[in-house]
């Protein structure tokens, strides 16, 4: 349930872009800059990541949650653009620590049947994706503002992490018990393989909140839906991933899951397009719902090769691919910078280009390990 709790709350902040301009007053790169802070909170988090190979992964996902629910208070008390990215920095360093505890011991538990564990996994966070639009939708339908929902979502989460505490985890994997983090590290960073699935799980990795929160800016400001409609038609990309979670098990082979990407790649690049810059309702739903369901596909199995390609090792390739990551974690102030400029269609084109740029890297990366 971790990536459920996780979906579920990191969509908030994307989701109330609106409400921080008009009550913080905020323009739209420091809004970008508020929402690029959870992915810069990983040049902490990639601490975490890593020590899962090595530490108790109980004590790292429990104590990961607290500070995520601290992190969602706080960010619903704050009352200025600091106070809001500091918030979303500690919250982004926290989810590291608890998505990555649990995930590297579930690489353990798992064993071969990882593919179909990981798209059970990113089901439920799929489901977290369309519970966050819905509450929030639910909650300017009965007057509750946007403070009262982090506030809630931060009890929630502190609720969680007594919960985590409480469960049994395995350790960490025998081949590192003993090692030296030092030098595992170095032999993971040397690793060509690991390199580039890390650079295209960065571009991968654009391709979130940050996404749907300039979507919906758009569809609400530029193509005239209004916040709630906008909010409805940006959701078709989240029922889309949710298809494709529940079915990455049977469409990714667990013994070859790389031969599920170029396809994936190819179909998310043709429809964020049109989830884009559709000129009907319509197109926009259907766009969603392909660029949804791709992108659950192609996450899927590049999480399976990123997991298993060192065996040991998955939370130390893991903080190596986060890491190299970090470089793209300031695009959302990017395309922010490009929206006060020249409207919020020059940002939306820039994400548009991510998933061409993912299916070349994804074309070098089969024909490097034929």
């Amino acid at each position: 349930m971790v990536g459920f709790a996780d979906e579920w709350f990191t969509f908030l902040p994307a989701g109330v872009l609106e409400a921080l301009r008009e009550d913080v007053g905020l323009s739209y790169a420091q809004g970008g800059l508020v929402l690029a802070g959870l992915s810069l909170g990983g040049t902490v988090g990639i601490v975490f990541q890593a020590a899962a190979d090595y530490v108790s992964r109980r004590w790292l996902a429990a104590l990961g949650a607290l500070a995520y629910g601290g992190a969602m208070i706080a960010f619903g008390l704050s009352t200025s653009f600091i106070m809001l990215f500091a918030a979303a920095f500690v919250w982004g360093a926290a989810s590291d620590a608890f998505i990555h505890g649990c995930e590297v011991a579930l690489v353990d538990l798992a064993g071969d049947d990882l593919p179909r564990v990981i798209g059970r996994v990113n089901a439920w966070s799929a489901v977290g994706d369309l519970l966050a639009p819905a509450t929030l939708a639910m909650a300017a339908i009965v007057g509750f503002g946007w403070r009262g929902v982090f506030l809630t979502g931060g009890g929630l989460m502190l609720a969680y992490s007594a919960w985590l505490a409480s469960q049994r985890f395995p350790p960490p994997h025998a081949r590192t018990a003993d090692a030296e983090p030092g030098l595992d590290l170095l032999a993971v960073i040397t690793d060509r393989r690991v390199l580039l699935m890390a650079v295209i799980m960065g571009l991968f990795a654009l391709l979130d909140e940050p996404l749907l929160a300039f979507l919906i800016a758009y569809l609400d400001q530029v193509a005239g839906y209004g916040p709630g409609l906008a909010v409805i038609l940006s959701a078709g990309a989240l029922v889309g991933g949710l298809l494709g979670h529940s079915l990455a098990g049977r469409l990714v082979p667990a013994a070859a899951p790389g031969r599920a990407l170029v396809p994936a790649a190819l179909a998310a690049a043709l429809s964020l397009p049109v989830v884009a810059f559709g000129p009907q309702a319509g197109l926009i739903v259907g766009g969603g719902l392909v660029f949804g369901f791709s992108g659950a596909v192609f996450y899927t199995a590049l999480q399976s090769l990123v997991l298993t390609l060192r065996p040991g090792q998955a939370g130390s390739t893991g903080a190596v691919v986060s890491a190299i990551g970090l470089a793209g974690a300031g695009f959302p102030a990017l395309v922010g910078l490009a929206a006060d400029a020249w409207g919020l269609a020059a940002g939306l084109g820039l994400y548009a280009a991510i998933p061409a740029a993912m299916l070349a890297l994804t074309m070098l990366l089969g024909r490097g390990r034929s």
